[in-house]
């Protein structure tokens, strides 16, 4: 009697197509949390490359902001990493000098699902670095706008 052999067979594929499937959108969102991060931080470095942006309140709140549903942290628990050099790539102070280099690190936890057997990449920690020459150190219009 083959009665229930279908049921018996869909049950056996159904296992891994659902491991599948909730590893697509796992992954997914986490690669949506790391470009929505590239961006943000890009965002930011242009901003402070033209000498707006200075504050790291200011900062904190451009980045967290465009980082949107990225993150799952508050916006204090976002860290953010803002370091310059000058010219010659020596360490420089804020807010560093023109023709020199500022580099902006952020990290931040994305969304994790935590699905069965579903590892995800540093545990849902995203870390994106995004480095500008420094073409100004005065605010031309409003700052992180």
């Amino acid at each position: 009697d083959e009665s229930g052999a279908a049921a018996v067979e869909f049950a056996l594929v159904l296992i891994p197509l659902l491991w599948i499937v909730f590893g697509l959108i796992q992954y997914g969102w986490y690669f949506y949390s790391m470009q929505t991060g590239t961006s943000a931080v890009s965002s930011a470095v242009r901003k402070v490359t033209v000498g707006d942006c200075q504050s790291d309140s200011d900062l904190r709140t451009l980045i967290y902001d465009q980082l949107g549903a990225a993150t799952t942290d508050s916006k204090a628990a976002v860290g953010i990493t803002r370091t310059y050099l000058d010219g010659n790539g020596n360490s420089d102070s804020s807010p560093g000098t023109v023709g020199g280099k500022v580099t902006i690190e952020v990290t931040y936890d994305a969304t994790n699902f935590h699905f069965p057997l579903i590892p995800v990449p540093d545990g849902g920690q995203v870390t994106r670095t995004v480095s500008g020459r420094m073409e100004d150190t005065v605010a031309s219009g409003s700052p992180c706008q």
